[in-house]
């Protein structure tokens, strides 16, 4: 087994954390890829696919009794990292299917404490991005700033765009989208509410087999898989050249995804955008009400307990990554 049952508990376990941020208003897989020590490795493997890929997995189907052609495909699996692409995957698809609901119900019930515990886990987990920034030059500090701010800016701007059914819009929001999925602290469906798209796509997934539907979510997607594939190549880039420039600038993006996650809210005036099922979606509420602060102590009582809990979680989160990398 390519992977050791450890490295394997733990891929599965990361990618849960990973899918688990993607349903957190503000949060993004990214966050936690970063925050884990997984964003390089994901990026690098991410990259690594192309058409030789392709290629020799398709002979492999057509050959799979030659030695020779099983041994190529096994040296390719290798150098693209396929375990732990597939147990990461199987991690978040877990996370998914038994967390969607969970999360959902805890954001409608208890969105102040469900908040302020994602917070808490994040804060220690700085310290991880930290120690990949290895020049700490004013200059490389200085990216901290749009960083932040490419986070709390178009927060500013939500509702002002009305959107558009034009598949060539479809396509340059699945490009913008898909990218910003893959930046820590700032998430695809952020992104495309700015864009004013976020309601479109809910709509056309309801109508998915009409004409119209299906050409514009066929724009769509391929504008994820062609923004996934360019972003990628670009980030991988400016981690070989400007590597403490870029960290600084993805921890800058998690440090103002706590702008979104300020457990405290008025959900008066947040967007109230409803979903397939025609349910108020609750974490673009959240990700669109105005900050507020608490009315009294009372009030900030269980956030404050939350956050707490959340750091232990963070604290002890990390204790289990640093034994695995001396491992």
């Amino acid at each position: 087994m390519p992977l050791t049952k450890k490295e394997i508990l733990f891929c599965i376990l990361n990618g849960f954390l990973i899918g688990i941020a993607n349903l957190i208003p503000g949060v993004s897989g990214g966050t936690f890829a970063l925050i884990l020590g997984l964003y390089d490795r994901l990026i690098t493997a991410i990259t690594s696919l192309n058409l030789e890929t392709i290629k020799v997995s398709l002979s492999l189907l057509v050959g799979f009794w030659k030695e020779g052609v099983r041994d190529r495909f096994a040296l390719e699996m290798k150098r693209i990292d396929f375990w732990f692409l597939v147990f990461l995957g199987f991690g978040l698809l877990l996370s998914v299917i038994s967390g969607a609901k969970l999360i959902q119900f805890l954001l409608q019930n208890y969105p102040q404490a469900t908040l302020a515990l994602f917070i808490g886990l994040i804060i220690p987990s700085l310290v991880v991005p930290y120690k990949l920034i290895e020049k700490h030059s004013f200059v490389v500090w200085l990216f901290l700033v749009p960083g932040i701010l490419l986070t709390i800016v178009p927060s500013f701007f939500m509702g002002e765009n009305t959107g558009s059914e034009n598949p060539i819009f479809a396509f340059a929001t699945g490009m913008i989208a898909i990218s910003a999925m893959i930046l820590p602290g700032i998430s695809g469906s952020y992104i495309m509410l700015v864009l004013g798209e976020y309601q479109i796509v809910i709509g056309k997934l309801s109508t998915i087999l009409e004409p119209g539907s299906i050409l514009f979510l066929g724009a769509f997607g391929v504008g994820c898989l062609l923004g996934l594939l360019i972003f990628t190549h670009i980030v991988k880039w400016l981690f070989v050249k400007y590597k403490s420039h870029t960290m600084t600038f993805l921890l800058g993006l998690i440090l103002g995804s706590f702008f979104i996650l300020w457990p405290f809210k008025d959900y008066a005036n947040g967007q109230a955008i409803v979903g397939r099922s025609g349910e108020v979606k609750r974490d673009i509420q959240i990700a669109t009400a105005k900050n507020i602060l608490p009315k009294d102590f009372e009030e900030a009582q269980i956030p404050l307990a939350s956050l707490v809990f959340g750091l232990v979680l963070g604290l002890g989160l990390n204790r289990l990554e640093s034994l695995q990398e001396k491992k």
